[in-house]
């Protein structure tokens, strides 16, 4: 499946926030291991919580949770870095322990990539790879502000769904990422204005 017209709504948690095991569910890397549950459907209580609390043992530091002035610098920045490298950010909230984005990576006009290789920006359009730029950028911007230590804010990867059509494209920019005002987060919409 192609996402329409090149929009893919993006997702990710900070350090330490969701981690194997958890009683919210949780998806093994590359999906190696069969999980029960999801966070819409949470696996039966009690079900990995062995597991949940290794993989807390193993951390080398606390979780991250970001402040209110955190979370507004890192979608800030997040956003600034993205469109540095011309990935269109129609909308994009950080809150406390994770973030999205309704984000092109791939232009679908030409003269956008001539631009991309006119100025040298990122060749590699993966959403991974450029939201590892942007997750990289707004860590060391928090932790330059003392808004967070350093070592990494956000968790390793992102979650990436592909947008279907134009109502999952309006769904998703006019709805779901502007409703994350209400649980705290920092909103950047070109829909509804900064």
């Amino acid at each position: 499946m192609k996402p329409w017209n090149n929009w893919i709504h993006v997702t990710g948690s900070t350090f330490g926030m969701w981690l194997r095991g958890d009683s919210r569910g949780w998806r093994s890397r590359k999906h190696r291991e069969h999980v029960e549950g999801d966070y819409t459907n949470p696996p039966p209580r009690g079900m990995y919580t062995e597991m949940h609390e290794r993989s807390k043992s193993l951390m080398t530091r606390p979780g991250v949770r970001l402040t209110w002035n955190a979370r507004v610098q890192a979608c800030r920045v997040m956003v600034e870095a993205l469109r540095f490298h011309h990935a269109e950010v129609v909308d994009f909230c950080v809150g406390e322990i994770h973030y999205h984005g309704l984000v092109r990576f791939y232009p679908i006009d030409t003269e956008t990539w001539r631009i991309i290789r006119l100025e040298e920006r990122a060749q590699e359009r993966a959403p991974t790879h450029l939201m590892g730029i942007a997750k990289k950028e707004a860590a060391r911007a928090l932790s330059r502000e003392g808004l967070a230590d350093p070592g990494g804010v956000f968790a390793r990867g992102c979650g990436r769904r592909f947008i279907a059509n134009k109502r999952h494209f309006n769904h998703v920019g006019m709805k779901y990422i502007p409703d994350h005002v209400k649980q705290g987060a920092a909103v950047y919409s070109l829909l509804f204005g900064t």
